[in-house]
């Protein structure tokens, strides 16, 4: 865990600090950063391999994902 997670335009959301078991596919618990732009705490994104999840670089520790971080 702790990977970093940045969206498609570079937004650094957080980093994943848990993975949920759901049944029809993982969820990653991203805890933001202090400062979030957006206010948030933690996020929930959906792990779906090339949906959601557009690549994980794990030489780097980074997870880039298409989600609106307003989420």
């Amino acid at each position: 865990m702790g990977c970093k997670v940045v969206n498609l335009e570079g937004y650094e959301m957080g980093k994943v600090i848990d993975l949920m078991e759901t049944g029809s596919n993982d969820v990653l618990v991203v805890k933001a950063n202090l400062k979030d732009a957006f206010g948030v705490q933690e996020r929930l994104i959906p792990f779906l391999d090339e949906q959601v999840i557009k690549k994980v670089d794990l030489a780097t520790g980074t997870i880039e994902v298409d989600w609106d971080p307003g989420f």
